[in-house]
């Protein structure tokens, strides 16, 4: 699965609909989806200048299943004339939500002035329930 990186609907100036609950918080509708499957939410932040001079990609994983989940996929960019991946894997508890450079999840894979991130995609996902007493690998790599 890959995903353009560009202007919205609504930055072209298509009319939008008015939330129909607005009690959710703003920084909610701030993450684009990537994919929710087996109780795995993924979402990214796309960051134009996250350094002032590179662009950057945030993910942030969810588990929203009642099982401590473990996760393993690679993380792909692209740009014109170039492509790079990342391995991501993990461990999220029920309900533990991972996100920022602390967690691992935060990227500035194109460091030529001429070159931005124009898509991200995902590869090879495995989403595994962990069951009691298995051992982990925690954390992403």
């Amino acid at each position: 699965m890959i995903l353009a990186l560009g202007p919205s609907q609504e930055s072209l100036g298509q009319p939008t609909s008015p939330p129909s609950d607005s009690s959710e918080a703003w920084h909610e509708d701030a993450w684009a989806p990537i994919l929710e499957r087996d109780g795995l939410q993924i979402s990214y932040l796309y960051y134009p200048e996250a350094d002032n001079e590179h662009d950057g990609i945030v993910l942030r994983l969810v588990n929203t299943s009642e099982t401590p989940l473990r996760y393993a996929f690679t993380l792909v960019f692209r740009a014109p004339g170039a492509e790079t991946d990342v391995s991501v894997r993990g461990r999220l508890e029920p309900g533990e939500m991972r996100t920022g450079d602390d967690a691992g999840l935060f990227w500035m894979p194109f460091q030529k002035p001429d070159r931005n991130i124009g898509e991200i995609g995902l590869r090879g996902l495995e989403i595994d329930p962990v069951r009691s007493g298995s051992s982990d690998g925690s954390g992403p790599t």
